[in-house]
């Protein structure tokens, strides 16, 4: 017998050149340059005359291709916010009057390739994402992939994809095109992720969460020093055995803060030879002068990286980035985990004591239980209850309590906060597959 557990969870552009660095905020995937874009007049031509009377934003996707002249052409509307209100009819129109370069900013022809672009029609009050903090030039060239150095790339570059939260903090960020391939430079643009902050989007005068790409891109760099070193040094979003608690992190917002609600800030540190933080600097701070720096550093003996035993003699070696986000502890914490790190899960062969007797003698190979918990300290899953099981009156509920004893999270997040004393819900579905029946024997003559 195996059994099979699933525990499922309830535009912007950085460019570098010479070094320096630049971003804008209207482009997706970025994969086409333009040589002519819509222009304001243009936008306020198309503007749904009902929607800009009614002072209501509106966004749209288009997916297009081009043409050899550069033309935008077969554009159609994938997503429209909010529907019905003729901003997908008005992108298109928008669309008619921009050109593309004949290659990509790879050399590939653009010609009969799909890509995607955004429009925003915005009124009055309301923006898009823009940014307060990116990285500098000495920071870009600090994560440069050690497999490039020997022989540095022109115009390296890579995309990743992003959330950014109200409070303008990316999330979720993933690789979603590196130039060249297999030489790290997507891990790289990942590295870059907790040194950025956002102003978030608008609408209705109020805060909304929304997705970024952003194309981090390596000119001019291939004609200076390379950083020296191992390669693999610096590790992010490690597994921790132990971290500061809620508590510890509420406290330690800094009497200098006033008029802040936020502070983000990250750590650069060694690794000794317990798996604490040593040496920890701080490598860059948000907004500056406010103490959130000194916090962080308070913080930092509280650290312990989870590591094999076989490991220690390698700890010294490492360098690890720890991102820290503050908030202020007088307001509200509304924080939902959405996509913990599992350093525990379970085996088909540890999942196969669980699986409830009740449903094998019925002969139901399948079930789901659905769990709450809290996530403690060490990021173990605590004051759990059954919220539903079906089929019911088989026991899932009791094997999905007994499955979450075996688990345990990251208590850390990669936003750079504690987890402790959050929710978190957890449906877990079993599968039950026999062992097959051995062939016959035959019988001998």
């Amino acid at each position: 017998m195996s059994v099979r557990l699933l525990a499922a969870l309830a535009a912007t552009a950085l460019a570098v050149a010479t070094p320096s660095v630049g971003l804008t905020a209207d482009e997706t995937l970025a994969q086409p340059i333009f040589d002519q874009r819509a222009k304001p007049q243009d936008v306020a031509e198309a503007y749904p005359k009902a929607a800009f009377a009614e002072k209501v934003s509106g966004d749209v996707d288009l997916d297009c291709t081009a043409d050899a002249s550069g033309r935008l052409s077969d554009c159609k509307v994938t997503s429209e916010e909010p529907a019905g209100r003729g901003f997908g009819a008005a992108a298109l129109a928008l669309s008619a009057k921009e050109r593309v370069k004949a290659k990509d900013a790879a050399g590939v022809p653009i010609a009969g390739r799909r890509f995607e672009r955004t429009y925003s029609f915005l009124a009055p009050g309301d923006s898009n994402a823009d940014w307060m903090a990116k990285p500098t030039a000495a920071q870009l060239l600090g994560v440069y992939p050690v497999a490039a150095r020997r022989k540095p790339p022109a115009n390296a570059r890579a995309t990743i994809a992003c959330k950014v939260n109200v409070e303008g903090f990316l999330r979720d960020c993933k690789v979603v095109q590196q130039v060249p391939e297999n030489m790290g430079f997507g891990a790289a643009a990942l590295q870059l992720s907790s040194l950025f902050r956002m102003k978030p989007k608008i609408r209705n005068g109020k805060p909304k969460e929304t997705e970024v790409t952003i194309p981090v891109v390596w000119s001019g760099f291939e004609n200076m020093p390379q950083p020296a070193g191992p390669a693999n040094t610096l590790v992010l979003d490690p597994p921790w055995a132990s971290t500061p608690s809620s508590a510890q992190v509420r406290a330690a917002w800094p009497a200098d803060a006033k008029g802040a609600t936020t502070g983000q800030v990250v750590l650069r540190c060694d690794l000794n030879k317990t798996g604490g933080l040593t040496s920890c600097e701080v490598h860059s701070e948000l907004p500056a002068g406010k103490g959130f720096g000194k916090a962080a550093r308070s913080l930092a003996p509280a650290f312990k990286v989870s590591f094999q035993p076989d490991q220690v003699k390698t700890l010294g070696d490492y360098t690890v980035d720890v991102p820290f986000h503050f908030r202020d502890p007088t307001g509200p914490d509304n924080r939902k985990i959405t996509a913990p790190k599992w350093i525990r899960t379970l085996t088909p062969e540890g999942m196969a004591l669980v699986y409830p007797q009740a449903a094998m003698k019925a002969g139901v190979n399948t079930g789901l239980g659905v769990v709450a918990c809290v996530v403690d300290t060490q990021g173990a899953l605590t004051d759990c209850q059954v919220r539903r099981e079906e089929p019911a009156g088989l026991d899932f509920g009791a094997a999905a309590m007994e499955a979450v004893k075996l688990m345990t999270m990251n208590p850390w997040s990669k936003e750079g906060e504690p987890l402790d004393g959050l929710p978190i819900v957890l449906p877990i579905r079993f599968n039950w597959q026999p062992d097959p029946a051995p062939p016959p024997v035959a019988a001998k003559p």
